[in-house]
């Protein structure tokens, strides 16, 4: 699920990533970990071990040298919905988004842009201690153009792999899900040669043909369902030139995580 909490505006309607995690950037800790479940769990790409409070509220805090810039959190992994637990996103001592997840798929919130050395979420009001697998924060990076048509909703590309039961008479047995992912292909509407050879998006690059994790949302306002925890899965990021060099032609395929 996709939250807005500030005033929308027209590039909400537009694909972004989110990969680069100023959490790694500084000192991240947390108000209380279980022994199995340490803070440090948040900051690596693996989805099957998390942090996870000793009680139903807990508080992780960034500290960083300089001051960092974020205008986005994602969240991977989690039990927040189940658990009903209250998420909210600080800067400093200001806060900037307050969400009551309703479910457990990918989070990801966006708010008022700003820089600080201090950021922090705070869990709170949950069932049961809450755990969660991945915390990106940071800018994300737009895709102003938009996606050309036909594009399917990662969360509607599951890919489920059975292992099938059946008699030698054709009875059929109950089956079991072996795995369960989503694929789909995203195909950008032509980019301005300055931003594909620009910086972020070469940072991106980078960490996209590594295989790395990141947030991937389709249009935040238009598709508030469509916000997931990626990966590629295909072949590398190429940028092809198209109208003589003034742009560039971005395809990607990713694979996002369904807990």
């Amino acid at each position: 699920m996709i939250y807005i909490e500030r005033t929308e505006v027209p590039l909400d309607k537009a694909p972004l990533v989110l990969f680069d995690n100023i959490l790694l950037d500084g000192t991240v800790t947390a108000t209380t970990s279980a022994t199995d479940a340490p803070v440090a769990n948040l900051l690596t790409d693996s989805t099957f071990d998390f942090w996870k409070p000793t009680t139903t509220s807990g508080t992780v805090s960034l500290s960083l040298g300089v001051a960092a810039t974020a205008s986005a959190l994602g969240i991977s992994g989690h039990d927040l919905g189940t658990q009903g637990a209250t998420v909210v996103v600080k800067r400093g001592l200001t806060t900037l988004a307050t969400i009551n997840p309703t479910d457990d798929s990918t989070i990801i919130i966006l708010f008022a842009s700003g820089s600080d050395t201090a950021y922090s979420v705070e869990i709170s009001g949950a069932t049961a201690a809450p755990y969660i697998s991945n915390l990106f924060l940071g800018v994300p990076l737009v895709f102003e153009s938009g996606i050309i048509p036909s594009y399917t909703p990662l969360w509607m590309a599951e890919e489920v792999e059975l292992l099938m039961n059946e008699s030698l008479g054709g009875q059929f047995f109950q089956n079991r899900v072996i795995r369960k992912s989503a694929n789909t292909a995203v195909n950008l509407n032509i980019l301005d040669r300055s931003f594909i050879e620009g910086a972020t998006f070469q940072s991106f690059r980078r960490h996209y043909n590594d295989g790395r994790t990141f947030f991937f949302a389709a249009g935040p306002s238009n598709f508030e369902d469509d916000g997931s925890f990626c990966r590629r899965s295909g072949d590398t990021l190429k940028p092809t030139f198209a109208n003589d060099g003034i742009f560039y032609q971005v395809g990607m395929q990713l694979e996002a995580y369904i807990g």
